[in-house]
């Protein structure tokens, strides 16, 4: 492992329904937290549903949504954060009109492994297809 930085833009970006940029990811390169950034819109919206294996953060760049989370209701706007802890079902509605920008970090909940600990982001990296990549991850 080895320390590298990412320009704007830069990522290792997914298609798995819509385009999520892994900035570190479950896979690679990364241990611990992985960070994504994605935009989507109205109409995009996951299901609600639940993750066994990891706790996950919410970061708003752009846009309204109301985020639902075991049984709560919780109104988030630009420049706001939400934590969803694993085990509890949980999704959002989009309540702004346009394209929403989000950051998303999860991370275990339980001890990590070189495989992953079995996320969502685990899955984008092995289910979506690879779009495109940093040209120098490395930072050199």
């Amino acid at each position: 492992m080895h320390p590298y930085a990412l320009k704007s833009g830069e990522g290792w970006t997914y298609r798995y329904d819509i385009d999520f940029t892994v900035k570190a990811g479950e896979l690679h390169p990364g241990r611990g937290a992985a960070f994504i950034e994605y935009t989507t819109q109205k109409g995009e919206e996951p299901p609600d549903h639940t993750h066994p294996t990891e706790d996950e953060i919410f970061y708003v760049l752009k846009g309204e949504l109301t985020f639902r989370c075991g049984g709560e209701s919780f109104d988030v706007g630009e420049g706001g954060f939400i934590y969803l802890p694993q085990g509890i079902e949980h999704g959002y509605t989009i309540r702004s009109e346009g394209p929403v920008r989000l950051i998303v970090v999860t991370f275990p909940a339980s001890a990590t492994s070189a495989k992953g600990w079995g996320g969502f982001i685990a899955d984008v990296e092995r289910q979506g297809e690879l779009v495109t990549g940093p040209e120098n991850p490395s930072g050199s």
